[in-house]
């Protein structure tokens, strides 16, 4: 059972790796906590009290943003975009400048900040940073169905930098919040508020004093109820958890045997034991003594041999990885001692629920 259970402690490490490494790549644009319009797609902002969202326990800093589809061109080609309008206090809040692969990341006067895979389809490169954009979106206040080719509002904007996280957030276009609310004819309103909180509070506790703040006006998410990829990041890793454990069920086994072959073999001790006067429960006690001593000293080769893999590679990095666009060059893991009590607690009562199934069965037979 060695071997299956230090397995348990380096799948679960790898998981814990993944998770580390996918919360690393995203915090540059996923915010500790978000508040959306309760219902529509945007809010005016005199309907929320930012200066008292600012004041809520644990709120370190926050941004308003504005999101819409939008169409770019340039020199004839043409590409469609999540465009983004962001405040001044947006770095405050996400570390986004920390992604930037060309130029600096601006969004002062008509700058705008662009994705790497709308880069691509524009046929820009590192070379293109400083020119100028045209950006396309809907004028709310003017489309009609008759003439749609006028209901559109242009801006032209300088291209001030690229950036790059991953395949589904590479068509975003960043922009000032006034560039955004201009094009998009939305006026005074916004899409979200983001936030970031201080390191040491709870970001369910200061998301309930945030609902508590702004009502039924508004819905307010955490990271990982705003992003479903967390949710399932977890819900796969416990569910390998539980398949694994079956793993160690049928594993455990082994140990039915091997007390099997003992009882059988001593045979002849447990008839002297009955003669000396030792009851069945007695006798019973002493083959689930010696399974569980066999299963612990197992359990603990296994919790050590993959506690030790996994800090090698944690520390060591012996499987190297050729990924240079995440910024690792080794497979992520991570030990999280709470994963080993909880395979730890499982394998013991496996261990002693299979020890003490057989042991009594054993002895039932005998009598």
């Amino acid at each position: 059972m060695c071997v299956p259970v230090a397995a348990l402690v380096v799948l679960m490490s790898v998981f814990n790796g993944l998770e580390g490494m996918v919360t690393s790549l995203y915090r540059a644009i996923d915010p500790d906590i978000t508040i959306t319009p309760a219902s529509g797609s945007t809010i005016p902002t005199e309907e929320l009290d930012i200066e008292a969202l600012r004041k809520v326990e644990g709120v370190e800093s926050l941004t308003l943003t504005l999101e819409q589809g939008a169409m770019v061109e340039h020199n004839g080609r043409r590409a469609m975009v999540n465009l983004k309008g962001v405040d001044e206090n947006y770095t405050e809040v996400l570390p986004i400048a920390e992604r930037v692969v060309a130029g600096d990341f601006s969004v002062e006067g008509q700058a705008m900040v662009m994705a790497s895979g709308v880069m691509n389809d524009l046929g820009l490169n590192s070379n293109s940073i400083g020119e100028q954009i045209r950006l396309y979106a809907i004028d709310r206040t003017r489309f009609s169905t008759l003439l749609p080719t006028s209901g559109f509002s242009m801006q032209e904007m300088m291209l001030a930098a690229a950036y790059s996280i991953d395949e589904d957030n590479s068509h975003v276009v960043i922009t000032s919040l006034g560039n955004a609310q201009q094009l998009l004819r939305y006026g005074n309103r916004i899409s979200k508020v983001e936030l970031r909180i201080s390191p040491e509070a709870s970001d369910r506790r200061v998301a309930e004093l945030l609902q508590a703040e702004v009502g039924d006006k508004a819905r307010v998410l955490t990271r990982h109820q705003s992003n479903s990829l967390y949710r399932l990041m977890a819900l796969e890793k416990w569910g390998v958890f539980g398949i694994a454990a079956l793993v160690v069920l049928i594993a455990s086994l082994s140990i039915v045997g091997t007390i099997v072959m003992v009882m059988i073999e001593k045979r002849d001790d447990i008839a002297t034991l009955r003669t000396m006067g030792a009851t069945e429960r007695l006798i019973g006690r002493i083959f689930t003594c010696e399974g569980l001593l066999m299963a612990t000293l197992s359990g603990m080769a296994g919790i050590a041999i993959g506690v030790a893999l996994t800090l090698l590679q944690q520390h060591a990095g012996v499987i190297r990885l050729d990924a240079a666009s995440l910024s690792i060059d080794a497979y992520p893991v991570e030990l999280r001692w709470g994963d080993v009590g909880a395979i730890a607690v499982v394998y013991a009562l496996i261990a002693f629920g299979v020890i003490r199934l057989t042991v009594k069965a054993m002895m039932s037979k005998r009598a």
